[in-house]
């Protein structure tokens, strides 16, 4: 243990004197994050502001569709103007309109006969131009329904709840007025876990392809110290990195949460404040899970023999660790009894859970139990690869060796 001890202390004086390490674990959450989020949210609102207060034309294709606009007062910085459909609909592709009214011979009147008549509103989600225009029409249509509603009404002596006889009142338990935790739910797996990979990644790359690139990686080796005691070292060096990476992370995406988010919409605000127990759930599972990114990172980074290669290598391990993250997020994707037991894919489905607060005790159990399994199976392959020769001075072949059958 002494030895491992003297080996450590090393590795980390390494890692302190790295400037590129101490950007990516500490200088980079602290700093992105609350930028990045407070800047999309003032550019957010900027956009929202400029596209009501941007003039925009509607074509109107015929004069039933001229009609029923002119009975409704003109939205606020929106203009009509008389096209043919067709050249209403090659005016939208070419963005000289926003959108695009159009009603067949004989609406109006059908609407004065007690019938139905059908306005017809051509739009694209291509361009944000053509959805505000969306958006300003909307309540001119509706105006257009309910006064025609009301005349009908009238005229047959029915009260105006005869045409609504069951109103539904739609109430959000959760998140009527704040969306904090459900846009918190969607970030934080993905972020924490890529972060994850971030701080573990870089470290096993430059404490195996960087040393043996530097020369510095024999030194080790002819010392009076077993090539596991330099493993042990090393893995503990690159897992303490992954773990303060993440909980930096974790702590600079809740200051920013907690602070407030807005997103240029006076109805519902963006904040986050996660209890100590909310923290230590997420703690919980991302500690170990930073044990077990540490074991695989330290295994495929030995394979390389320059720092260019191991950064090659880290890729699809990177993508990999992304899969779990993205998969997360897709509907009907929660923590059961069976994604609990799933690595990674547990740890996104619990930080998830965590922030929604439907994080129950069996879960966290399961989870810390499965991440736990798989990073001793991790630090085994680590093992393995530091006791193989072809692994310490790398190569191709030191995969095959590995994983190969045994001669």
């Amino acid at each position: 243990m002494r030895a491992i001890w003297v080996l450590l202390k090393k590795e980390l004086l390494d890692v302190v004197r790295d400037r590129r390490t101490l950007a990516l674990t500490l200088l980079l959450p602290m700093l992105l994050y609350p930028g990045l989020l407070f800047t999309m949210g003032a550019v957010i609102a900027a956009g929202r502001e400029r596209l009501k207060n941007e003039p925009l034309v509607v074509a109107v294709a015929s004069d039933d569709a001229a009609g029923f606009l002119a009975t409704q007062p003109v939205p606020p910085k929106t203009s009509y103007q008389r096209l043919s459909r067709a050249e209403g609909e090659a005016a939208l592709k070419e963005q000289k309109v926003a959108a695009l009214v159009d009603a067949a011979d004989g609406a109006q009147r059908a609407v004065g006969e007690g019938r139905q008549a059908v306005l017809t509103v051509l739009y694209t989600k291509r361009y944000d131009r053509s959805m505000e225009g969306l958006d300003r029409l909307r309540p001119v249509l509706t105006a257009l329904n309910d006064s025609a509603l009301s005349l009908r009404l009238v005229e047959k002596q029915l009260e105006p709840t005869f045409a609504a006889p069951v109103k539904a009142d739609l109430v959000d338990t959760d998140f009527q007025k704040d969306l904090g935790p459900l846009i918190a739910s969607r970030l934080l797996p993905v972020i924490l876990l890529v972060m994850l990979f971030v701080g573990a990644l870089y470290p096993a790359v430059d404490l195996t392809a960087g040393e043996k690139e530097r020369g510095t990686f024999e030194t080790l080796l002819v010392a009076p110290v077993r090539p596991l005691q330099v493993m042990a070292a090393k893995y503990l060096t690159v897992s303490l990195t992954a773990v303060v990476s993440t909980l930096v992370n974790l702590a600079a995406m809740s200051a920013t949460f907690g602070a407030g988010l807005s997103l240029g919409d006076e109805k519902a605000s963006v904040t986050v404040h996660l209890t100590l127990g909310q923290v230590l759930v997420m703690v919980a599972c991302l500690v170990p899970a930073a044990f077990l990114v540490a074991g695989v990172s330290l295994t495929v980074a030995s394979v390389a023999r320059t720092f260019k290669e191991g950064q090659t290598l880290m890729t699809p391990v990177m993508l990999a660790g992304l899969a779990p993250a993205l998969l997360s997020q897709m509907p009907g994707v929660e923590l059961t009894t069976l994604t609990a037991l799933v690595p990674l894919l547990n740890v996104a489905l619990l930080v998830k859970a965590a922030v929604l607060g439907t994080a129950t005790p069996l879960h966290v159990g399961l989870t810390m139990i499965s991440v736990l399994l798989f990073g001793g199976l991790a630090l085994k392959l680590a093992a393995m690869a530091f006791e193989n020769e072809a692994f310490r001075f790398g190569g191709t072949p030191a995969l095959v060796r590995l994983f190969g059958p045994k001669k």
